[in-house]
């Protein structure tokens, strides 16, 4: 058994020459040191590729798509150039700590490199005026064992940044899905969560930056987009395993985002889609919302659904 495996570190990129060497930076001084960089460039309009390809480490390489694919497809490519065994995801404008491949490999090699196992990772959330807080709360059920389906089935807590699994568990699923337009680490967590056991380190390894510029996370048409997509896709797991309560409570956490972002027409499409019980709350809800209140000044003592 190699007690120091390769791993291949992923990286879709896309306009993301003010970002990707700091991001670089931050994997090649990792203190565990057998990985390669795969960068795959989603046909970048800026410098990207170039700066990629000047980058001063013979372990970082560039693979340029030949048309824009989005990030899911980048990331398939780099599973498919993978030399090593293992694979971390990493963001274009993302940073990791020194020591996240180390303890994730620490992980790894206390259950004998098991090749269906997932060792995910805490993060900080970074703020461009310097801000920094933690992403999960230690008060938070962690996504940890043999038997996480039907958690990770109810909501998202598995982000790519600090996602370390096998190149066989992934082909076993058939590498990631394309058509998910966003909240894809969700998608991706409960595919895997079907075969894998999952492992959750919870000091934060990585740091997630938000910064001013297009990202899927703050294009509010793609979350719910593709948060309908995925309960839709697994709709009959999560009503099966979760239970009518997970069904409506996802049904609802949909349509309130629709009307917290004021996207009025996809809020009336998805409720004749899925039709839910109307309740008072959630008309009152949504007229907080046309009105700009603030519906926290409503005092509802149930949740909405």
């Amino acid at each position: 058994m190699n007690e120091s495996p390769l791993i291949s570190v992923v990286i879709p990129a896309y306009n993301r020459a003010k970002t990707i060497t700091y991001c670089l930076d931050s994997i090649v001084r990792q203190t565990y040191q057998t990985l390669e960089v795969i960068v795959v460039d989603d046909c970048s309009k800026d410098d990207t590729v170039a700066i990629v390809r000047a980058y001063p480490d013979a372990r970082v390489r560039c693979v340029v798509l030949d048309k824009n694919s989005g990030a899911q497809a980048a990331r398939n490519r780099g599973i498919l150039e993978a030399r090593g065994e293992w694979i971390a995801f990493q963001d274009s404008d993302d940073e990791w700590m020194p020591e996240k491949l180390d303890q994730q490999v620490a992980e790894l090699r206390s259950v004998g490199f098991q090749q269906m196992t997932v060792v995910h990772t805490n993060g900080l959330i970074h703020y461009e005026d310097g801000t920094s807080k933690i992403i999960y709360s230690p008060a938070l059920e962690p996504v940890h064992g043999k038997d996480v389906y039907g958690m990770v089935l109810t909501e998202s807590r598995v982000l790519f940044q600090g996602l370390l699994t096998s190149k066989a568990a992934l082909q076993n699923i058939g590498l990631l899905d394309v058509h998910v337009v966003a909240h894809q680490e969700w998608d991706t967590s409960i595919r895997l969560g079907k075969i894998c056991t999952f492992a959750y380190l919870s000091a934060p390894y990585f740091k997630w930056h938000i910064h001013s510029g297009e990202t899927v996370s703050r294009n509010n048409a793609k979350d719910v987009e593709g948060f309908f997509y995925i309960i839709s896709k697994h709709w009959k797991d999560i009503e099966e395993i979760c239970g009518q309560v997970i069904i409506r409570k996802l049904i609802y956490g949909l349509l309130r985002r629709c009307l917290d972002f004021r996207l009025w027409n996809y809020y009336d499409i998805y409720r004749k889609k899925l039709n839910p019980p109307v309740t008072i709350r959630f008309v009152l809800l949504r007229i907080s919302r046309m009105l700009h209140i603030n519906p926290n000044k409503l005092q509802f003592k149930k949740p909405i659904y």
